[in-house]
């Protein structure tokens, strides 16, 4: 059956193809450049973030003892963290006698060196 469809009309039906795929590849190209000018909108608009801290704990005897005072996006801080405002992570540090994370320096994000 193959053989009794002309050459020319196989290259046509090749032809249709060849044009629904490149459709489909505008299409594609269209919404990621969407994606890209709404990334970059959302960017601009939203407003730069502070950094937070969060107080890692321990269990000692059984019962969460804090360990260390750390910035929101440090990995060093472990799963038990909870979060902390400015006001909560300086008293931490200064008054209740929390140490810092060595790598993140929260301290240095606080001003308090």
């Amino acid at each position: 059956m193959y053989e009794k469809v002309s050459r020319l009309d196989r290259l046509r039906s090749v032809r249709e193809w060849l044009v629904w795929q490149l459709r489909r590849t505008d299409d594609t190209i269209a919404e990621l450049e969407r994606q890209e000018i709404a990334a970059a909108r959302t960017a601009r608009t939203l407003p730069s973030v502070t950094p937070g801290w969060k107080l890692a704990t321990r269990r000692a005897g059984g019962k969460p003892t804090p360990d260390a005072v750390h910035t929101s996006d440090c990995g060093m801080a472990g799963k038990n963290t909870k979060p902390l405002a400015r006001e909560q992570a300086l008293r931490a540090i200064t008054e209740d006698g929390v140490t810092v994370c060595p790598y993140c320096r929260p301290d240095t994000d606080l001003g308090v060196l």
